[in-house]
């Protein structure tokens, strides 16, 4: 019940935030089609070059070309340049996430005051370096996993280039470390909660915890959502090839960030019913 009226209501919040989304959806096609140009560039001869079966694409073949690349990262100066270039890339989209998510949750916060008005850029100053900290959080404790289990990782990804059977062993570890990534990050979005709204970070992580089922199923819920659609659209892009797939790839950008947006509502929800009871 909790559940369903958390994801009801976030529902209600996407259409106080239209503007938001029509803005995200602007920001994310152009990112994307810049994005898609700039690997494009570099992922395509890359491609040309590998092995095809008739010329010797057995196990051998492709051990050369894993060589072949090892050698040109050591030694050829403009795949390192385009390497710190998406790079730097990478680190800026970082960078603009948090300020994105400060801008929502002020939003989220005025709506239930009861003001209504533009508030999305100046939470984005008001809260940004703020939830930015956090995200740094995030990141660090995300990655700190990989100290124990990229060595394990690292060699099973070198012996499936002999046999891509070998790649199954790496699902548990991956499967394990998305699942320690998604809890971080639930408890932080609700610490974040509390900090922009006032109530103090860790009664919000105490709430999180107490609340840990019903925000797990909203997370399943929407997520599976998003993803049927995503799924949707690229087998739509796939059946019709060309000018039609490359719109529905850029068109996808908009319901992905429907979802996102109403995932972050709807746990807010959920957090406001403990916080705020009434």
């Amino acid at each position: 019940m909790i559940v369903r009226t958390s994801i009801t209501r976030g529902w209600q919040s996407m259409k106080e935030q239209i503007y938001i989304l029509i803005l995200l959806f602007i920001y994310r096609l152009l990112w994307g089609y810049f994005m898609y140009g700039f690997i494009r560039s570099a992922i395509v001869p890359i491609l040309i070059r590998y092995p095809d079966k008739d010329a010797g694409g057995s196990g051998m073949g492709r051990l050369l070309y894993y060589v072949e690349g090892q050698f040109s990262l050591n030694t050829d100066p403009a795949i390192r340049t385009w390497l710190w270039m998406f790079l730097g890339l990478v680190i800026l989209r970082l960078l603009l996430s948090p300020f994105i998510r400060a801008g929502l949750l002020h939003e989220l916060h005025q709506e239930r005051k009861g003001e209504r008005g533009l508030f999305f850029f100046p939470g984005m100053k008001l809260y940004g370096l703020p939830v930015f900290i956090f995200s740094l959080i995030e990141w660090v404790m995300a990655l700190l996993p990989l100290y124990w289990l990229a060595p394990k990782m690292y060699g099973l990804f070198l012996s499936s280039f002999l046999d891509y059977s070998l790649l199954l062993h790496l699902v548990p570890y991956v499967l394990a470390w998305l699942i320690y990534i998604f809890i971080v990050r639930l408890f932080l979005l609700y610490m974040q909660f509390g900090y922009t709204g006032g109530t103090g970070m860790f009664s919000s992580l105490f709430i999180c915890l107490k609340s840990l089922i019903p925000a797990i199923g909203i997370s399943i819920i929407l997520g599976a959502a998003g993803l049927i659609l995503l799924l949707v659209c690229g087998l739509t892009g796939i059946s019709c090839p060309g000018l039609p797939a490359l719109l529905i790839r850029q068109l996808s950008s908009l319901p992905s960030t429907l979802f996102k947006m109403w995932g972050i509502s709807a746990q807010y929800h959920l957090w406001r019913s403990k916080a705020f009871p009434q």
